[in-house]
Formats: structure tokens, C-alpha cells, sequence
């Protein structure tokens, strides 16, 4: 296991976070980062006398930093969320990692922060902890430190993901356009070294993301996870054998998804249940995976293609549905790659690739239904990459098919002791954590610790 990674910038020096030094030179911020990419000078704006330093936050969130200014710019897709908080007192941060963000700004102005109620997916500027705000997508936050003061302005920008077409009407050629861009997403991907994995379920998203694997990189390693409540090794058996790769059959016992959930809920940065339940097997995963690992994943097709219909079910308003989920999705953190690069990996998901969503949100919705069932262009497009049973396969969501869906609220009452418990365990892990991160933000707890000191409390304060 790798430390934490995390990155923050602030106005003005922070004594806790010294061993976490990140020198920037050139600037008047002071930075602090934690197994986090090393900054790279930047030619965006940039003078002999004032070196601008770009640095990138999930792939396509920019942070441009030169002498006494800071622009930060979040995509559409916002993928891993970026935390701040500024007063009229001259104190700024920003940051990747909401608990870091928390403990930067108590240590700053002796703030008084705790976890909100609702903890969860909040659209919009709020984050799970109060005092923390969460920058939004498609936006631009400007700040220039003067003396002891900061100028902030908070602007819009151009959002790429607003608008949905019906500029792709042909169903086998939406499909074939939605591969192309896939294919394209994979290539960039397979410029970093490591060794290289996919997740595979036996259905269509993951399967095509596997296929197109295999010829760039023949030698990938095919792995599908199950646990004690359910799996999809035999559909994935089927897709590895046509593939001509082996298959790893990865079953995760109860402890180790629970030992999962503290991670999980950091990365994301809420306790939302719903999107606990779709990550902690991944993150479980990643915890027992050897480091220096890219994972491809199928995750994103059923948001972007059916608006997350599955098996033969249709969305009512395809467009609609598609609108809300990708919304929900930029809030949500669930496929940020956080957690995996806490344990050394990095997660690729193509289906999120932006050239993948606009051709998706450029697909006329009637085609998306081809043949009566979800995401039928993509699977027409598939047959000449699949086997037509895995092509047409009913879709089953991730959490069912591997038995989390039902089962992981019935380990959480049975270690609580109380039924019902997920929600409130959930938060309790959040906020065991923020208690942690602000007495000591630079030293370890473990998951095991973690756990126990949640569990513990949240069964002693009812």
C-alpha cells in the first residue's frame, strides 16, 4: 500500500503539512502534496521572470500557477473533485482530498468543521463537510494573493457535456463511432508503462473494452470479481475464453470489502450508499492487486448509452435520463481513480473518455434501443468483436452481479449489531477519519483502525 495521494495549494504556510513540502518555483503559494505526479513547468502565460507550473487533477482538471496567481479550470467531467475555501482574511486553499482540505483549514483559522447530516452527492458547490466547498464542473477560479489579502473570482465555462444531438441516426454506425472512440481512449492509455489489466463481467461493456485490449496488448490480464453473495465467472469465463486470455477469478471475503469501505469513502468524498456499494469491490480489488497496474474497466456505458437502464428495461425519455445520470455522475467521484492510486494502479475507464461521451450525446436516442433492448447500436457494433451471446447478454448493474447490492447492508447491520446501520456507519467512517486527518493529517491510521474506532463509536452515540 502506498501512501494517500493528495495535493494542496494555500495563501499562506501551513506547519502541519511541512514534511509534505512541494516546492514551486517562482510562486507565492505554498504547496503540499502527498505521492502526487510531480509538477511540470508550463508555457501557458508563462515569463522568464515568472515560471508558470501546471498541475493536472484527473486527467483534465488544470491548476496553472505563476507568482502571486492561481487559475484553476475544471473540466465537464470533473472526475476527481477539487475542495476550497477562501475569507476575507486573506486565507485560501484548494485541494484534492476533502479530509487534508479540513485539516489545512483548521490549522489556517481554528475553524470548527464536522460532517453534515446528509452527508452524500450534493449538486452543487457543497461538499460533506461543513465549511468545505466543492469547485463545480465547468468552471474557473481565479485568485491573486496581494500582501496579506486574496482576490478570488468564480466564473463559468463552456460546458462540453450540456448538449445532446441526433447527429449519429444510424444505428450500426453509432455503434462503430462509439468503438472508434473507444479504441482511441485505449491507445492513450496504453502509453503509460506498467503492467496492464481489464475487469471483465461477460457482458457487452466490459467485453468490448476487453477486445479492443487485445490487440495493442495481447498480454493483458483478464480478472472478474466476485464475493460470497454472488459472481459473473462463468459469462466471464466465456468472454476470456474467446478472447484467448486466462481468467482470474478474484472472490473477496467479507473482511476484506469491509477494510475497503474507509478508502472508498475517502476518495469519493461522501458516504453516499448507493455509490459506496458500486466502489468498495473495486477498491477491495485494487487492495490485493499488485501496485503498477492500469485497470481498464467497462464502468460508464450504461450512464452515457441507456441512462442506466439494464437488462430489457428502456428509460422513458432516453435523452433525459442519459442528462440526468452524466450530471449526477460529476458529483458523485465514483469513477475517480483515487482510491486504486492509493494502492499504486491507476483505473481506466474509457466510457468516460470525453471523445467516447460526446459520441454517445451525439447518438439519436431512438438507435440506442435498437432491437428493443438498451444500448442496442453498441451491441449491434459488438457482434464483430464479441460473441454474439456476450453482444446481447442481459446487462446486470455491477453491484448485483457481484452480490453487493443486497448483501453489503446485511454485513454492515450484522457487524453494527443494528439493522438499517449502512448509512450511519458510512458517515462515521467519514467523520472518524476528519477527526483524524485534523489532529494529525501526515500520519497513517489504518483501515483496521478505521473501522474498529467507527464501529465502536457509532454503536456507543445511539
Amino acid at each position: 500500500m502506498t501512501s494517500y495521494p493528495w495535493l494542496l495549494l494555500s495563501s499562506r504556510p501551513i506547519e502541519q503539512l511541512q514534511d509534505a513540502h512541494l516546492p514551486l518555483t517562482g510562486s507565492a503559494f505554498h504547496a503540499y502534496a502527498s505521492n502526487w505526479p510531480t509538477p511540470y513547468p508550463s508555457g501557458s502565460g508563462a515569463t522568464l521572470e515568472e515560471p508558470c507550473t501546471r498541475l493536472t487533477v484527473g486527467g483534465d482538471n488544470l491548476l496553472d500557477v505563476q507568482g502571486h496567481q492561481l487559475r484553476v479550470t475544471t473540466s465537464s467531467r470533473n472526475t476527481t473533485p477539487l475542495y476550497w475555501r477562501a475569507d476575507t482574511q486573506g486565507h485560501f486553499i484548494i485541494c484534492t482530498d476533502l479530509l487534508i482540505a479540513a485539516s489545512a483549514w483548521v490549522s489556517l483559522t481554528d475553524a470548527q468543521l464536522s460532517v453534515r447530516e446528509d452527508a452524500g452527492v450534493h449538486l452543487g458547490e457543497d461538499s460533506s463537510i461543513h465549511g468545505i466547498a466543492r469547485l463545480p464542473h465547468s468552471s474557473r477560479l481565479d485568485v491573486t494573493l496581494q500582501g496579506r489579502r486574496t482576490h478570488v473570482e468564480l466564473g463559468e465555462t463552456s460546458d462540453s457535456l450540456a448538449l445532446q444531438s441526433s447527429r449519429l441516426d444510424d444505428a450500426l454506425l453509432a455503434g462503430e463511432a462509439q468503438i472508434s472512440a473507444l479504441q482511441q481512449s485505449i491507445a492513450d492509455h496504453l502509453l503509460r508503462p506498467g503492467k496492464v489489466a481489464a475487469l471483465v463481467s461477460g457482458g457487452v461493456d466490459s467485453g468490448l473494452v476487453a477486445a479492443l485490449l487485445a490487440k495493442p496488448c495481447p498480454t493483458f490480464e483478464a480478472f472478474s470479481i466476485g464475493t460470497p453473495w454472488g459472481n459473473e465467472f462463468d459469462d466471464a469465463q466465456q468472454l476470456a475464453d474467446a478472447l484467448g486470455r486466462p481468467l482470474n477469478r478474484v472472490e473477496l471475503d467479507p473482511q476484506s470489502i469491509l477494510l475497503a469501505l474507509p478508502q472508498t469513502i475517502r476518495a469519493f468524498g461522501h458516504p453516499q450508499p448507493q455509490a459506496v456499494e458500486i466502489g468498495v469491490a473495486i477498491t477491495a480489488f485494487c487492495r490485493q492487486l499488485p501496485a503498477s497496474h492500469l485497470i481498464f474497466t467497462g464502468y460508464g456505458s450504461d450512464l452515457i448509452n441507456s441512462g442506466l437502464a439494464t437488462g430489457d428495461g428502456l428509460a422513458d425519455d432516453i435523452r433525459n435520463s442519459i442528462a440526468v445520470e452524466v450530471n449526477k455522475t460529476r458529483y458523485s467521484s465514483e469513477l475517480t481513480s483515487i482510491a486504486a492510486q492509493a494502492c499504486g494502479s491507476e483505473l481506466a475507464h474509457p466510457y468516460w473518455d470525453p471523445r467516447v461521451l460526446r459520441t454517445a450525446l451525439d447518438t439519436c436516442p431512438s438507435v440506442k434501443t435498437t432491437r428493443g433492448r438498451e444500448k442496442g447500436h453498441l451491441r449491434l457494433a459488438a457482434e464483430r468483436w464479441l460473441p454474439a451471446e456476450a453482444a446481447w447478454r442481459k446487462k446486470t448493474a455491477i453491484h448485483h452481479g457481484n452480490g453487493l447490492g443486497k448483501a453489503l447492508a446485511q454485513l454492515i447491520d450484522d457487524t453494527t449489531g443494528q439493522r438499517g446501520s449502512a448509512p450511519g456507519l458510512y458517515r462515521k467512517i467519514l467523520a472518524t477519519q476528519l477527526q483524524h486527518a485534523t489532529c494529525a493529517p501526515l500520519s497513517h491510521l489504518s483501515a483496521d483502525d478505521i473501522l474498529d474506532r467507527s464501529v465502536h463509536s457509532f454503536t456507543h452515540c445511539r
